[in-house]
């Protein structure tokens, strides 16, 4: 054993033992973003580089796993982060607990983590940063270790049954939820998978069967009416000629779910309903100073 496999391997034993884990929040005010793109729209335009840095009241959420901070620097040589940053409250109050695209951390700061906004660092660097502790339970933790896992097993809707369902669903939603916020707040707050089947072909009629996995049992008169009032909802909003939607729709926590149930359908993102919000600051590395 070589004195460089040695210290490459304890690099990770390290970095564990000072707290960096996946979910793991820090600041690193001198990083910066780095985006390939094209020089133009011309046909001999060129990939070139632009750099963004980071903002003081922004954060970085590590996101790689912890096995993979333990290997060697050989085979992992770097981890991976997500951009955190501060939203306004009515954009959380519209994601929170529904959204692939963003999750939020803190609730009481807005600390929003933004999944299209990926770094990479050293592992090295960790060294010279200061970990933050999860501060919000372990639940909470595993939620966002499974919200990034569903980026990317997230599966495809078969095109017809985005026009037959999804679409019709989207809009229906956007424009009762302007009119029923507070119905919508009770529904998002407790309901955290809308599931369907998925058809094995894009042939008409769709024979849909719906389950709304809750995050508990015992909901409240408002959640449950909530609930009642979705439920009222996808079926006015769904052409009967198109999508036959079994007319039970079951409600169901993850202790009650089946496994049979569970891989017989597939999740319909809230956040894709739900969020109207006002339009979002990106972070765009040639657009932001």
């Amino acid at each position: 054993m070589s004195d460089s496999d040695a210290w490459t391997r304890s690099l990770g034993d390290e970095l564990l033992a000072i707290g960096w884990q996946q979910g793991t929040l820090f600041s690193a005010p001198s990083a910066c973003f780095l985006l390939n793109k094209l020089s133009g729209p011309e046909q001999t335009a060129q990939i070139i580089q632009h750099s963004r840095s980071i903002k003081s009241n922004e954060k970085y959420i590590l996101i790689t796993q912890d096995c993979d901070i333990k290997a060697k620097t050989s085979d992992e040589p770097y981890v991976e982060a997500l951009l955190c940053k501060p939203e306004r409250k009515a954009f959380v109050d519209n994601i929170k607990g529904n959204s692939t695209r963003w999750f939020v951390i803190d609730y009481d700061t807005g600390l929003v983590a933004h999944a299209k906004y990926h770094t990479q660092f050293e592992k090295q660097v960790l060294t010279k940063l200061t970990p933050e502790q999860w501060q919000n339970g372990p639940n909470r933790l595993d939620e966002f270790v499974r919200w990034l896992a569903r980026r990317y097993d997230r599966p495809a809707i078969p095109d017809a049954l985005v026009e037959a369902f999804q679409k019709p669903l989207e809009a229906r939603i956007a424009d009762l939820e302007k009119e029923n916020p507070d119905i919508f707040a009770a529904f998002n707050r407790v309901v955290g998978d809308l599931r369907i089947n998925i058809p094995p072909s894009e042939d008409q009629p769709f024979d849909l069967h719906m389950i709304l996995l809750i995050r508990s049992e015992g909901l409240s008169e408002e959640e449950d009416n909530a609930i009642d009032f979705f439920k009222k909802v996808v079926r006015d909003c769904l052409d009967s000629n198109i999508v036959h939607l079994d007319p039970e729709v079951r409600i169901l926590t993850e202790e009650l779910i089946s496994m049979k149930e569970f891989y017989a359908t597939r999740p319909i993102y809230l956040g894709d309903y739900t969020y109207r919000g006002e339009e979002i600051e990106g972070a765009r590395p040639p657009e932001r100073n």
